[in-house]
């Protein structure tokens, strides 16, 4: 299999896989390759492969998340079943607003809302978060495997909430 290389025009960015990669997976060999474009990630599998070959990929796989699950535990650490955690497991009442409101206010309909007390007024004003993700932006499936790996949840998502890089450079 020959290494080839793409530009994306709109990043400039360009890249190219290895020979040695491509032979240290088995994809050189096979001379066929599948390219899934996933979020935040791209996998490239051998295009033609036997039971035991695709077993050993979902292998490969499964322990690339579990690395990068680790690498997740290791910037949260490790919850000892703390309040802040538990608190944030329970989650926060949603606010609901018209969208009628929203559109008035040209906040998107989509957006996170976040509520605060006025109490000389005893008005709760609702406004935009000044975030994006949150602990509820975590599928269930996904936040209930982090728990059980012990990964601390509020920690998580107060790393969700800054939306600082934790991986890579």
């Amino acid at each position: 299999m020959k290494n080839t290389q793409n530009t994306t025009k709109r990043t400039g960015l360009s890249m190219t896989i290895p020979s040695p990669i491509l032979e240290g997976s088995g994809i050189a060999e096979a001379k066929c390759a599948e390219l899934h474009q996933l979020r935040h990630c791209v996998a490239v599998l051998q295009g033609k492969m036997t039971t035991y070959e695709l077993i050993e990929a979902i292998e490969s796989i499964s322990g690339l998340a579990e690395s990068l699950t680790t690498h997740l535990a290791d910037v949260c650490g490790i919850c000892g079943g703390c309040d802040a955690c538990n608190e944030t497991l329970e989650g926060e009442q949603e606010i609901k607003i018209p969208p009628e409101l929203l559109d008035e206010l040209n906040i998107p309909r989509s957006a996170k809302l976040e509520a605060y007390a006025d109490p000389d007024e005893g008005l709760i004003l609702v406004g935009r978060a000044n975030y994006e993700h949150d602990i509820s932006d975590v599928p269930d499936d996904l936040l209930e495997m982090l728990v059980t790996a012990g990964v601390c949840v509020s920690e998580l998502e107060e790393y969700l909430m800054e939306d600082n890089v934790i991986y890579g450079e």
